[in-house]
């Protein structure tokens, strides 16, 4: 059984041609101007992913922008945050003023101390709702977007660091802005523990698994090899720190990215189940139900 995955456009380059735009400057970063691409961009998506990382701030205008099936609900002064392979979709209006910047992990050289690289990132973690701007805040944070925008589209011999420097500059507001808005004080995780690899090894295993990149779920010993530990060692770390075993948080995670599916696509049930790697979907169904409560066909009625 052959199934439509979830387009992935592979770099900022090939998303800019998607949307109707032109190639950006640098291949790992781009910075737009909301009000000009409006003219040429197309506003309404079927979903897809993205393998980079989007800060926006909309100056004017509202519209509606969904991430892993949750809305955004965009108006003016909003802040907002896609991570790699979210699913998302747009259908928009015209009348936004403001800007965006499409950010690859490799040029995110000039960094902040406690955030190494961008999925250190709180928002770049999860999907967040939009933060809601004081009018002062937002004009700060278009001011620096504007000169990071004039440094992109005019070149000198210098612009380059001048961007970095002004991009760092817009994390470190994000991450005031973000901590602020959820009340997220406390210290960052340390991302060398175990249970924090294996979070992410489950991550990235999942968005194999939807792009259509892994020809079978892994186990927890496949996990724990890659991770270069013992499984036992992995099961007794992750129940520690996380309340649950490996197999359970794995579980979790798969009925999420199904949640996701359901929500975001028009894939029948039977098509997401093999999508994830399962060889007997009623075995899919009761997996969904012990932990979401409710059938898939339950769960699309209600959040559709």
């Amino acid at each position: 059984m052959s199934l439509p995955s979830i387009p992935l456009y592979s770099s900022i380059d090939e998303y800019n041609l998607k949307i109707g735009i032109g190639s950006p400057r640098y291949k790992d970063f781009d910075i737009r101007d909301f009000e000009n691409n409006m003219k040429t961009v197309r506003l309404k998506m079927p979903p897809f992913r993205v393998p980079f990382f989007q800060v926006a701030l909309v100056e004017s205008g509202s519209g509606e922008v969904s991430a892993d099936g949750q809305q955004y609900d965009l108006d003016k002064f909003t802040l907002f945050f896609n991570q790699p392979n979210q699913i998302l979709y747009w259908d928009v209006p015209n009348d936004w003023k403001g800007y965006y910047v499409c950010i690859d992990e490799s040029f995110y050289t000039v960094r902040l101390d406690a955030y190494p690289r961008l999925y250190d990132f709180p928002f770049f973690k999860t999907y967040q709702p939009g933060i809601h701007l004081a009018r002062g805040e937002a004009e700060m944070m278009l001011e620096i977007m504007s000169k990071m925008h004039e440094e992109y589209t005019n070149p000198t011999p210098y612009n380059l660091p001048i961007i970095k420097s002004l991009l760092s500059t817009v994390l470190s507001y994000c991450i005031r802005f973000y901590e602020r808005a959820f009340h997220d004080h406390t210290s960052k995780k340390n991302f060398d523990s175990v249970s924090e690899r294996f979070k992410e090894a489950v991550h990235n295993h999942l968005n194999e698994l939807v792009l259509n990149l892994a020809a079978e779920s892994k186990s927890v010993s496949s996990f724990s090899d890659d991770l270069a530990i013992t499984s036992s060692h992995l099961s007794e770390t992750v129940k520690k720190e996380l309340g649950q075993t490996p197999t359970e948080y794995i579980n979790e995670q798969i009925v999420k990215e199904a949640q996701k599916l359901l929500r975001s696509t028009d894939l029948q049930i039977k098509e997401i189940a093999y999508l994830l790697k399962f060889k007997d979907t009623s075995y899919f169904g009761r997996l969904f139900r012990k932990i979401c409560g409710q059938t898939p066909a339950q769960y699309r009625s209600q959040n559709t």
